[in-house]
């Protein structure tokens, strides 16, 4: 088998941009539909994946998770508004440091993350066995560690434009 070059890659690369983009569009648009998880929980995916780092974080404050999520405080602020609506985050005050105010999850917060989690590994499971029609599995690793890496790699060209601005 002849070995793959940059260049090959390089060849179609309009081609490849625009499958990401388009990757990336579907992405956003899928996140930004609600459903139902289960027992009742509706949440968008942009919600349920916030509600996520709320209960990995246990205490963060808007600043902490707008980073994490690559979003900005004004959105981060938003999504949690929707989130405390829907009683599954709290906004609390700490003993030791009454200016910043953190973000947790509340019992019922903790539950619809556990159910969202589930939601999402039978779905993913659904999709790695359709994938399989046409994809390796070696393929579908190779998928995961290349969007790891685009996440890093995004991640600091990001961080780098914030603070240009």
């Amino acid at each position: 088998m002849a070995e793959l070059l940059l260049s090959d890659i390089i060849s179609n690369l309009n081609q490849k941009v625009d499958a990401i983009y388009r990757h990336s569009t579907l992405i956003e648009r899928y996140s930004a539909i609600s459903r139902d998880y289960g027992e009742g929980i509706i949440l968008t995916e942009s919600e349920a994946h916030i509600l996520g780092y709320v209960c990995e974080m246990e205490e963060g404050t808007v600043t902490d998770l707008a980073r994490y999520s690559f979003r900005t405080k004004g959105t981060m602020s938003k999504m949690l508004k929707k989130l405390e609506e829907k009683g599954m985050v709290q906004r609390v005050k700490r003993e030791d440091n009454q200016k910043w105010i953190y973000v947790s999850p509340t019992e019922y917060g903790r539950r619809a993350n556990a159910v969202h989690k589930a939601y999402d590994r039978a779905a993913t499971s659904i999709m790695l066995e359709d994938l399989q029609k046409t994809c390796t599995l070696e393929e579908i690793e190779s998928f995961y560690k290349v969007t790891q890496a685009r996440i890093e790699y995004l991640s600091r060209t990001h961080e780098k434009m914030l603070n240009k601005m």
